[in-house]
């Protein structure tokens, strides 16, 4: 029998059929954590300026802070979401003739700005995972096409516990590459440094969320804890969104 490397050729096919197991495996995993998102971020615009770490004396290398929701703590959010995704305050990239000009007339004014990932190669010497898109004032008269949507949690995952938060909604979040496509971050209560994320498998929930960090209002958002693997961030547990619900200016949220 012929041996290559002290295996025979049944052992080498063997062998070779693992290898593309684990192969394939990787690949899987190596695509889920692939951030190839675009999304929302609402709260008040703390700085603009040039970011140049790296030294590469690109013209594009300029970046943003977002302080997120209402008098806000920083913070680092390691929970549930693609890491880096979402922290306070909130940084972003953009190119210096789209947007500086602008940002400067918006420092200290409640914003929502719209981004995506990847960044353009433009903007590749900035430190800041997000590219501004587009950038606008939060539109406390803004119309909102409906005050309360009860929406679907089609996962399997058995539930553990369920509740209601109140407060406002300060990212929304859609990532092409991971089978739960949507995510919410929530600033609990008036003001401060309690978050909490949560994950979204309803496209009408998604959309709504957006409306409501357009508009800034109050929500109650009734959440399903749900069992989960641990992912790579320690976690058991996830999140769903069930429902929505504009809960009206009040509690000095105004």
């Amino acid at each position: 029998m012929i041996r290559i490397w002290n295996l025979s050729i049944p052992g080498i096919l063997v062998l070779s059929l693992m290898l593309g197991v684990a192969l394939n495996a990787a690949t899987a995993f190596s695509s889920s954590l692939i951030i190839d998102t675009k999304g929302f971020a609402s709260g008040q615009l703390s700085r603009v300026g040039r970011d140049d770490r790296f030294g590469r004396g690109m013209s594009g290398a300029h970046a943003g802070e977002l302080l997120l929701g209402h008098e806000s703590a920083s913070f680092i959010s390691f929970g549930s979401l693609p890491q880096n995704l979402v922290t306070n305050p909130f940084r972003f990239c953009f190119d210096e003739d789209d947007f500086y000009d602008v940002l400067d007339e918006l420092i200290g004014y409640d914003v929502v700005i719209e981004y995506k990932t990847p960044r353009s190669n433009t903007l590749l010497a900035c430190s800041a995972v997000n590219e501004l898109v587009d950038i606008h004032l939060v539109d406390k008269n803004r119309p909102l096409p409906q005050t309360h949507l009860i929406g679907d949690i089609r996962t399997f995952e058995p539930e553990v516990s369920y509740g209601v938060e109140f407060g406002r909604i300060t990212n929304v979040i859609k990532n092409k590459n991971l089978a739960r496509n949507y995510f919410m971050t929530m600033q609990i209560g008036a003001n401060g440094d309690k978050f909490r994320h949560f994950v979204m498998d309803d496209h009408d929930l998604y959309h709504f969320a957006i409306e409501g960090l357009k508009a800034g209002v109050p929500v109650k958002v009734h959440y399903s804890e749900r069992l989960a693997n641990r992912n790579i961030f320690g976690h058991r547990t996830r999140l769903f969104v069930s429902e929505i619900e504009v809960a009206g200016r009040q509690a000095g949220m105004d």
